[in-house]
């Protein structure tokens, strides 16, 4: 067992202090190395910490409300009962540490790796008997794509959280509390989620394959295109599951004419007939896979639709409606999106970019059509950042 290593508060101030130098500026002050120190009961409210060193450290009852620890090593440490309210947590190493009592409520953990955390222990040296009583609060926490595989998150408290894409395979969540908690295209197999409350979650395009959820609250979830291959729903009440899209004659005749314009795409006009879909509602349709290049569709309503894998090379989009739609992998390559609404939208790995147009004739005609998102709402969608020379983007705004 590494022993720890003890600092004055002056040193820890002048180590910090010389750390915000070196975010700064690379070339004054150096960065913080506080692993395997004792940081028990620390201040560290509203601090820069970015890739600050703290492997090992303790941390216990650490109050770090606000603090920017994007990028920081705490792999290892000892994070029992710290506060790490609203804290920023992007791209964190928290692998191996220990969260029990952890509060995270409102932090931005997007791509955080927390394998083989530990969310509960049996006893601390300073807690007492009491140290279970108070659960790891993860509500309302911003996971995006962060790894928690083989976690230990029993009991959890995930009300609200956003795991959109994060992987937390082999993860235990028995009786976690997950309600209202959004897991869309999450990885879950092998996942233990015994006895968990995922009423109202969205787990749209998820992978349960092999997952236990015997006994779990499913009441008012929406898994339309979640992936259940072997998963344990022994005791589970399905009735109240959403596992597919509306079937109501209108919502099957336009799936019907979406999978026939995709027919008329991949057979050169041969079969199918062009879609033309102005002003439908298509909230949750299953769309995935489905080649729909040059389609007309204005001012449809794709609220949590899943288009993964879905091709809409040069569609004409305008004014639609996807929050909280999936749109993984999608190829938008010369979509028109103009005053879309992709708040909350799943674009990770989506293609946006230039597409090439071709004449009546089929052949090239030498120009392109870049993706225009111009009056979109990007508010809160998952998105890699974009070229503004590959995409049509609002100007940026004059500072007055």
């Amino acid at each position: 067992m590494t022993t720890l290593q003890y600092i004055t508060k002056t040193a820890l101030e002048h180590t910090l202090h010389q750390h915000l130098l070196w975010l700064e500026d690379p070339t004054a002050g150096s960065p913080a190395d506080l692993s395997d120190t004792n940081l028990f009961g620390t201040d560290l409210r509203q601090m820069k910490l970015q890739r600050v060193m703290l492997r090992g450290a303790n941390l216990q009852g650490a109050n770090m409300e606000g603090a920017d620890l994007s990028g920081a090593d705490l792999s290892g440490a000892d994070l029992m009962s710290a506060n790490l309210r609203g804290a920023k947590l992007q791209k964190t190493n928290l692998s191996a540490a220990i969260i029990a009592s952890v509060d995270f409520t409102d932090a931005d953990m997007r791509g955080a790796n927390l394998t083989r955390t530990r969310g509960r222990v049996a006893e601390t040296s300073w807690s007492g008997a009491d140290s279970e009583a108070t659960p790891l609060n993860l509500s309302h926490a911003c996971l995006h794509q962060a790894n928690m595989e083989r976690a230990d998150l029993t009991g959890a408290i995930l009300e609200d959280a956003d795991l959109s894409g994060a992987n937390l395979e082999r993860t235990n969540l028995s009786h976690a509390r997950l309600s209202g908690a959004t897991l869309r295209n999450a990885k879950l197999v092998g996942a233990a989620l015994d006895a968990a409350d995922l009423s109202r979650s969205v787990a749209t395009g998820a992978d349960l394959s092999g997952a236990n959820l015997k006994g779990a609250l499913l009441k008012g979830a929406n898994m339309i295109g979640a992936r259940i291959k072997d998963t344990d729903l022994s005791g589970v009440d399905m009735t109240v599951v959403r596992l597919h899209g509306a079937m109501d004659p209108v919502s099957v005749e336009l799936h019907r004419q979406l999978i026939d314009h995709d027919f008329w795409v991949t057979t050169g006009g041969a079969r199918g007939a062009r879609a033309d879909l102005d002003g439908a509602n298509l909230d949750n349709a299953d769309l995935r896979n489905l080649n729909l290049s040059g389609a007309q569709m204005r001012g449809v309503s794709f609220r949590g639709a899943q288009f993964n894998g879905s091709m809409l090379i040069l569609a004409n989009l305008a004014n639609s409606d996807f929050e909280m739609a999936s749109l993984k992998g999608c190829n938008l390559s010369g979509a028109n999106l103009w005053g879309c609404n992709l708040r909350g939208a799943d674009l990770t790995d989506a293609v946006i970019q230039p597409a090439p147009i071709s004449a009546s004739d089929g052949s090239k005609a030498g120009k392109v059509r870049k993706t225009n998102l111009r009056s979109a709402n990007l508010e809160n969608a998952l998105l890699a950042p974009l070229d503004p020379n590959l995409v049509l983007l609002d100007e940026p705004r004059q500072a007055s």
